[in-house]
């Protein structure tokens, strides 16, 4: 059973069990009328919809205290709002690991909770989740939900692009830069690749210990190359109509050979086992102009730089050798609702009261991403601070295309954990660029092969 007690549940417990303004501010805290009779959900017999008292649950993955906080203060507020719901609420400490382990058992025990934070292609084809379409179309709030997470969301299901979780927030892939260094040298800030590789030229001086460019060449390089590459060549689709896999294209060849190409010439020779603490290190003690990584790492610069801007700044990739602005497919997020929630209706409420502005601005500036809500990635927070600010806009913009990054594919993950030994063959020179992209093209392949016969 579920725990009454809101609070953060111990590891060992783990083993044993496993935007929106809603009314507006003040006292009420967009609580309940933007989404009361206002959604069309499939279904108007819940106990929420007749007044009556009515409990729905609510596990959260990866909690911190402050996270935790967090949680049990908005639930107040919600239930403050909805006397007659009350959220039976749980966070989950430790990684993603533990808190699916307790919510498999929760499954195969038929007491998944209500609303969960994690959302993941596997509980599609499991036929654990509750379509949302019907949901969705009918909030009234709908459009204040940034397109390009929905969008994402959508992909998970690719059998008929059902909508299975509510995104409450999204990462950029940025470079991060030393504006001062490029203003040093009268040089702007990429917009071109070319641009790109010129400055990571003229940046290095081996004699001082500075480099154009530092490259993640361990752990999550073949994430980094795999998000540059499609940027660089403004392909959007991972497959072609045949089951062929895209990237191993000429241009992500002529990518390849380019960036992983200044090893060693342009970057620091240690960047053959760099994970992120190590590029993160050698961009903060000033020893590289450029590095890749997403908006997550924002805050650990802005301490590092002591919030000085004129020393770090986040800046969208250069446009793709087509002329468009690409982005990687953004990250699905978002809140589920389990197919065996007894009040839907109620469940329903909730999420769209977590996607509210005031709600979503305050959940998002305590993750540090970037809103969901549109209204709510207009607020000061966002709009003050130059890097979310630089994230906002890309995704709010109608000018930026989105990649079809494969999240759906049960083993894409480690299809990148595969190659990248490989990558680190390429940097020193011990493997050609066409060869590696076209073992990966293999490996995709397959994955899309497998993932065919199964359904």
């Amino acid at each position: 059973m579920l725990k009454k007690a809101r609070k953060i549940v111990s590891p060992l417990l783990l083993l044993l069990t496993f935007a929106l303004v809603l009314s507006a501010c003040g006292g009420n805290n967009g609580g309940s009328n933007s989404s009361n009779g206002k959604a069309a959900s499939p279904s108007a017999s819940g106990e929420a919809s007749s007044g009556k008292q009515t409990t729905i649950s609510f596990w959260a993955a990866a909690v911190t205290p402050e996270r935790n906080a967090f949680f049990e203060e908005i639930i107040k507020e919600f239930e403050t709002a909805n006397p007659n719901i009350k959220v039976d609420y749980l966070g989950v400490p430790g990684d993603l690991a533990a808190y699916e382990q307790k919510l498999n058992v929760a499954i195969a025990s038929n007491q998944a909770p209500d609303i969960t934070n994690n959302f993941k292609a596997e509980y599609i084809t499991r036929g654990v989740l509750e379509p949302l379409d019907t949901y969705f179309d009918g909030w009234d709030q709908k459009d204040l939900i940034a397109p390009g997470t929905i969008e994402s969301n959508r992909l998970l299901d690719t059998k008929e692009g059902k909508l299975y979780a509510i995104p409450y927030s999204s990462q950029t892939w940025n470079m991060w830069l030393r504006p001062d260094w490029f203003a040093e040298a009268g040089m702007p800030i990429p917009e071109t690749w070319d641009q790109f590789f010129d400055a990571v030229a003229k940046l290095t001086d081996k004699s001082k210990d500075r480099y154009g460019l530092s490259i993640r060449g361990g752990a999550g390089s073949a994430n980094t190359l795999e998000m540059l590459m499609y940027a660089y060549s403004g392909i959007k689709d991972y497959f072609t109509a045949d089951g062929k896999a895209t990237i191993n294209d000429p241009l992500h060849v002529e990518f390849v050979d380019k960036y992983l190409g200044a090893y060693n010439v342009y970057t620091p020779e240690d960047d053959l086992n760099k994970g992120w603490t190590e590029l993160a290190a050698t961009y903060q003690s000033g020893k590289a102009a450029i590095v890749v990584h997403n908006l997550g790492s924002a805050s650990s610069h802005e301490k590092a730089f002591g919030g000085d801007y004129t020393k770090f700044q986040a800046a969208p990739f250069p446009k793709s050798v087509k002329g468009t602005q690409g982005h990687p497919g953004l990250m699905p997020l978002g809140l589920t609702m389990s197919k065996t929630a007894k009040d839907k209706d109620a469940v329903w409420k909730f999420m769209t009261f977590y996607l509210s502005k005031d709600v979503n601005s305050r959940y998002s500036k305590l993750y540090g991403e970037i809103p969901a809500n549109l209204d709510a990635a207009k607020d000061a927070w966002v709009q003050d601070l130059p890097y979310m600010k630089s994230a906002a806009d890309l995704l709010a913009s109608p000018d930026t295309s989105f990649a079809g990054t494969p999240y759906y594919l049960p083993g894409y993950n480690n299809v990148q954990k595969t190659v990248e030994p490989m990558i680190q063959k390429v940097m020193a020179k011990k493997m050609t660029a066409q060869e590696m992209l076209n073992e990966w093209a293999k490996l995709l392949e397959a994955e899309k092969a497998a993932q065919a016969a199964a359904k």
